[in-house]
């Protein structure tokens, strides 16, 4: 099942090992995804992550959530991460969500590991419906989204809550082609 392999990258479950390199990927990117995601803070520290590894290790084995690592095939370097979450699977759907550290951003990272995620999330766990949800405002996330040829659902009030306030969001759907 892992790692997924794609022309620059492989990606697979976070272990232990990562800790050091998660830690400064998020430290680094403060600025730009912690704007949008509310646990990239100062405060997010070695203690959480290690329990973060171990609950995504936990959702992996339950089928419930797949929190991958994006790591450079040539220097094993984190870039980023990738995965479904909020599976439902009487629904046969999931949610596809993406981070790429700062200093790695705008080269297609994220949109190398989407397209690897939902070739994932419809061959491997047979979802037949992915849904990418990004902030209104968060112009980055929905490019790659409407790169990877979701499809725009509209806006959705109050869909998520960043820094423990309601947020507009864009919703985009891929299907599996018919």
């Amino acid at each position: 099942m892992f790692p997924l392999i794609t022309p620059r990258f492989f990606i697979r479950p976070f272990t232990a090992g990562d800790i050091p390199q998660i830690a400064e990927a998020v430290q680094e990117s403060r600025e730009t995804i912690g704007r949008w995601l509310s646990w990239c803070t100062d405060e997010y520290n070695v203690p959480e992550i290690s329990h973060w590894v171990a609950q995504s290790a936990l959702r992996i084995h339950e089928g419930m959530a797949y929190d991958l690592g994006i790591f450079e095939q040539t220097s094993g370097r984190l870039m980023g991460s990738v995965g479904i979450n909020s599976i439902q699977s009487g629904y046969q759907m999931g949610n596809i969500g993406y981070w790429v550290r700062q200093s790695e951003q705008g080269q297609q990272i994220a949109l190398e590991a989407v397209q690897a995620i939902t070739a994932f999330g419809f061959e491997q766990l047979g979802l037949t419906r992915l849904e990418i949800i990004a902030a209104e405002h968060n112009l980055p996330s929905r490019r790659i989204a409407e790169k990877t040829g979701a499809r725009f659902e509209g806006i959705a009030y109050n869909r998520l809550v960043i820094h423990g306030q309601p947020t507009d969001a864009a919703v985009y759907s891929l299907i599996p082609a018919r």
